[in-house]
């Protein structure tokens, strides 16, 4: 499968039909997924792999994965979706 095809697979998959969570994700695949480092991908796609609720309770806050790759990304997600609460708490 070439990069694009792959791509827009993994785009698609980022669309969850729950809108709290889409639009955190979808944005977030197209602006930032190309330009993670190889690692924070395989995390991302991990990240794609876990239940909606989980998802939703880990972008908005309440709670981050236990485990660290998962947390790291989950992080990156909200900061790039303008989570000031975690912009403040990585200076």
């Amino acid at each position: 499968m070439d990069d694009r095809t792959e791509f827009n697979r993994l785009y698609w998959h980022s669309r969850r039909g729950m809108l709290e969570i889409d639009v955190m994700l979808m944005p977030f695949t197209r602006n930032h997924y190309p330009d993670l480092a190889t690692n924070d991908q395989e995390a991302y796609r991990r990240l794609l792999d876990c239940e909606d609720q989980d998802i939703w309770e880990w972008l908005r806050g309440f709670k981050l994965p236990d485990d660290q790759a998962l947390a790291h990304i989950v992080l990156k997600v909200r900061q790039a979706s303008g989570d000031l609460g975690v912009a403040q708490s990585q200076q």
